[in-house]
């Protein structure tokens, strides 16, 4: 008999907890598991691409800010089904699903903690949290330093903390050219492009690589920035682009799915966000043998090894940023040696076969309890 598992989740927004979701539910081991993804309707960017996998997708859209309706609907969905596992991604998913899973019947209730955001320190959601989480008998963190800040900061309890990093998918995300070129995304064979995937937010740091491009551009006239992602601060970021004289340097590509693809034609990935979780970007963009410059933060530490695969900045600091990137573009040596370091890296430590494996383990351990 299949074990029934209930993924909730805020929304379909694309964002890493949102696609990394999607990723692990079209890995599961179906013949075992049988999945019912809910989201919770903030966001459907990319709702179409859940509808695509085996399994069953439901909204259960939110009326108002605080839907009180939403936890019995819940929890009866989970009685109803016979839900074996609930696990939870992101916020409001968070409270709502530690809530009702116990109360519904389910035998394992898991939050999956993606990210260490200030956000969710703001005290209606730390009090919030705080009083559900301690219905859930895990929460799984994908890095150390998101554990700790759990711990520290959100007040979660160690024993309940269990770390599984995330994974790349070792087949997708690899170094051979695939079927976009370069000129399809308005760059050249002899530019040196220097890429960024990731929401336009103010979280992933976006105007600090902006700043540093002119510093970049005075000593590598050929750098091309190609941008890969959508966000509240496009018009913002595409200003201040124009603003700075850049609007010849910077590619703005918008929402892809085809970013396997795209990250084969960078020379250098670069994420210099204020805070993170573990950014999976930054572990395909490794598995791509692409060498990263990235901020210090939270798990980008944990995946970015300084001076082996990447070179690691100060948050907000656009000098130091366009000093490492210029090091990195100025050197073929450099720049292959991180590449080489940084697949190795993620094949050893990072297979998306381990994060799934471990997940089905978890499941399969609260599941077959008495």
């Amino acid at each position: 008999m299949k074990i029934k598992v209930l993924q909730l989740v805020e929304g379909f927004n694309f964002g890493g907890a949102e696609t990394k979701l999607l990723e692990l539910v079209k890995h599961m081991d179906v013949e075992r598991f049988e999945t019912t993804i809910i989201s919770l309707g903030l966001g459907n960017e990319i709702e179409e691409l859940f509808h695509q996998l085996d399994c069953r997708v439901l909204t259960f859209q939110r009326q108002k800010q605080v839907d009180f309706r939403l936890l019995r609907r819940i929890r009866d969905f989970i009685r109803a089904e016979h839900i074996d596992i609930v696990m939870t991604t992101l916020f409001y998913a968070d409270v709502l699903g530690a809530m009702a899973g116990h109360s519904g019947g389910a035998k394992g209730v898991f939050s999956w903690e993606t990210i260490s955001s200030p956000k969710w320190l703001a005290p209606h959601r730390f009090w919030s949290y705080r009083y559900a989480i301690r219905r859930a008998d895990k929460v799984i963190s994908v890095s150390q330093a998101t554990a700790e800040w759990l711990v520290q900061k959100r007040k979660v309890a160690a024993e309940k903390v269990m770390i599984i990093p995330y994974g790349v998918d070792l087949a997708k995300f690899n170094p051979a050219i695939k079927a976009v070129h370069r000129k399809d995304i308005g760059a050249g064979d002899d530019d040196i492009v220097i890429g960024q995937v990731a929401r336009l937010d103010e979280q992933k740091g976006h105007t600090y690589l902006i700043d540093a491009a002119s510093m970049i551009i005075a000593l590598q006239p050929r750098a091309k920035f190609v941008l890969v992602g959508d966000g509240p601060l496009r018009s913002q970021l595409m200003h201040k682009v124009d603003q700075a004289g850049l609007h010849d340097f910077f590619i703005f590509l918008g929402f892809r799915q085809d970013v396997p693809d795209l990250l084969p034609l960078f020379d250098l990935f670069v994420l210099p966000s204020l805070y993170e979780g573990l950014p999976n970007v930054v572990l395909e963009a490794m598995a791509c043998g692409l060498p990263v410059v990235a901020t210090p933060v939270d798990g980008t530490k944990e995946a970015v090894v300084d001076g082996e695969t990447g070179l690691l900045v100060p948050v907000a600091d656009p000098q130091r940023l366009a000093r490492s990137i210029l090091k990195i573009i100025g050197s073929d040596g450099l720049k292959e040696r991180l590449g080489v370091a940084g697949r190795h890296r993620v094949e050893n430590q990072f297979s998306l076969e381990r994060q799934v494996q471990r997940f089905e383990n978890l499941y399969e351990d609260y599941a077959l309890r008495g």
